[in-house]
C-alpha cells in the first residue's frame, strides 16, 4: 500500500433496486478539475440500507481524487444528501452526508497495515428510518468477540450502558413517569417486573414507595446480575422465562401489580406471557405493558418520508406504513455502524403484531383492559427549515403504546 485508503459512508438520494442492493456496483469516469494518470478513476459502492427515498452506501474510491465520490454518485443519479453543488434537492441532515469512517495505511515502523475507525453519526441511519448505529463500546467489542452468547446476554452490556449509564430521555421523561402513574404502586404492595432487564423500571417504582417490595425476572443471567448489583434489598431477581411465569421461583404470594416494559415485542408467545401474569396477580391486580406503537414502529415496514404541502408549499414529514395487520418476525442488527466497518453483527429479533393481538390475548387470559395510552416522543428538533414539520410529526405520530389491564378472576 503506497498511500492511505479511505472507506466512506454516504447517504444519497434515491433507493437502489434489489439487484444493486445485493451485488453493489462501480462508477467509472473522469473527474472534472482533477488530474490523474493511468486508468480512469473508479468508485466502488455497496448499499447498506434504504428507506425514506434515501440509501446508505459504503464507498471506496480509487485513486480517490478530490470530488471524485461526489461527482460520480451525482452522475449515477444519486447525489449525496445535502450536496447542492452536485444536484442534491434535499438537506435533511443540514450537512454533507459523507463520512470517512475508516482509514487504512501502512505503519512505517512495522510495515503492517493499520486502521483508524471513526463511527458515523447516528443520523446517517435514522434519516432513512433504520436503527441508529451505536458507538463501539467495550461491551460491544466483547459481544463481537463472543458470537456464541445466547439471547439478550449478547446485548446485555450495550443495553445496560444505554439505559443505566448514558441514560435514555425516552425512559426518564416519558416511559418511567407514565408507568408509575398507571401502576400507582401503594405502600407495602408487591411488584412483579416481567422481562425486567437490568431492573431499571423496578428500581424506579420501588424508589417511589420504599415500603413496597419487588421481584424481577429475566431470561438473561447477565442482565439479572447487573440488576442485582444496582438494586436495593427490597428488590430481588430471578433468572427465568417470561413465557413460563407459572413455573418460575417467584414464591407463593400473589402480586398486587405487574409490569412488562418494552419487552413483549421481543417475545414470540403472547398467550403464555399473559397467562403467567394473570396466574401471579391478585384478583383486581394491575398489569401495565409498554410496547413500541405497532401501527407506526414496525421495523422494515414503516419509515419517515417528506412531501411538500401543495397549499402552503411547506415541507411535511409523514410516517409511511407498508404493513400492519400481518404478524411477522424481523431480525434486528443492534450495531449497524460496526457491521459496516467489518465487525460481527449483534442480532436480536422483534415480533410485530397488530394491537388487536395484544388486547385479545390479554382478554382470554383473564386480563381486562381498562386503559390504553399512546405516547409521543418529547424530543424537539434543532432550529432549521424543517424543525416545525419534524416537531409536528413527532407529536402527532406516537412512538409508544401503554396498556393497563386488571385481573378479573
Amino acid at each position: 500500500m503506497t498511500r492511505p485508503e479511505t472507506n466512506y459512508l454516504c447517504v444519497v438520494e434515491g433507493e437502489y433496486d434489489e439487484e444493486v442492493v445485493k451485488s453493489g456496483s462501480s462508477i467509472n469516469g473522469a473527474v472534472e478539475g482533477s488530474k490523474s494518470s493511468g486508468a480512469n478513476p473508479v468508485t466502488h459502492f455497496r448499499v447498506l440500507e434504504t428507506g425514506a427515498g434515501l440509501s446508505l452506501l459504503q464507498v471506496r474510491a480509487r485513486p480517490d481524487l478530490q470530488g471524485q465520490i461526489r461527482q460520480h454518485l451525482a452522475q449515477s443519479g444519486h447525489p449525496i444528501l445535502g450536496d447542492t453543488d452536485f444536484g442534491s434537492t434535499r438537506d435533511d441532515l443540514k450537512r454533507l452526508a459523507m463520512h470517512a469512517f475508516e482509514i487504512r495505511y501502512e505503519d512505517p515502523e512495522t510495515e503492517k497495515i493499520a486502521r483508524v475507525r471513526v463511527p458515523a453519526p447516528h443520523s446517517f441511519w435514522s434519516v432513512i428510518g433504520a436503527e441508529p448505529a451505536v458507538g463501539m463500546s467495550a461491551e460491544a467489542e466483547e459481544i463481537a468477540s463472543n458470537p456464541d452468547q445466547e439471547g439478550w446476554d449478547k446485548v446485555a452490556g450495550w443495553y445496560d450502558n444505554l439505559l443505566s449509564v448514558r441514560g435514555s430521555d425516552h425512559h426518564e421523561d416519558l416511559i418511567l413517569p407514565g408507568v408509575a402513574r398507571l401502576v400507582n404502586l401503594q405502600p407495602s404492595e408487591r411488584l412483579l417486573d416481567v422481562a425486567c432487564g437490568q431492573g431499571l423500571v423496578a428500581r424506579h417504582l420501588i424508589a417511589q414507595q420504599p415500603d413496597a417490595t419487588g421481584v424481577g425476572i429475566d431470561a438473561s443471567p447477565e442482565l439479572i446480575e447487573r440488576a442485582t448489583g444496582q438494586s436495593p434489598e427490597s428488590i430481588s431477581y430471578v433468572v427465568g422465562d417470561a413465557r413460563t411465569l407459572g413455573e418460575a421461583e417467584l414464591g407463593d404470594q400473589e402480586y398486587d401489580a405487574a409490569v412488562c416494559v418494552l419487552a413483549l415485542m421481543n417475545i414470540d408467545q403472547l398467550d403464555e406471557v399473559f397467562a403467567g401474569v394473570s396466574s401471579r396477580l391478585k384478583v383486581g391486580g394491575r398489569f401495565v405493558a409498554v410496547i413500541l406503537h405497532p401501527a407506526f414502529r414496525n421495523p422494515g415496514a414503516t419509515a419517515w418520508g417528506w412531501i411538500t404541502d401543495e397549499r402552503t408549499r411547506q415541507p411535511v414529514q409523514f410516517r409511511r406504513v407498508d404493513q400492519y395487520m400481518s404478524e411477522r418476525t424481523q431480525e434486528i442488527v443492534m450495531n449497524p455502524g460496526q457491521v459496516s466497518s467489518g465487525a460481527a453483527a449483534i442480532k436480536t429479533h422483534t415480533h410485530h403484531r397488530p394491537m388487536s393481538s395484544y388486547i385479545s390475548s390479554m382478554g382470554k387470559n383473564g386480563l381486562l383492559v381498562d386503559t390504553i395510552e399512546e405516547w409521543s416522543s418529547q424530543r424537539e428538533s434543532e432550529p432549521g427549515p424543517r424543525a416545525k414539520a419534524e416537531n409536528a410529526a413527532r407529536e402527532e405520530i406516537p412512538m409508544f403504546m401503554a396498556i393497563r389491564a386488571i385481573r378479573t378472576e
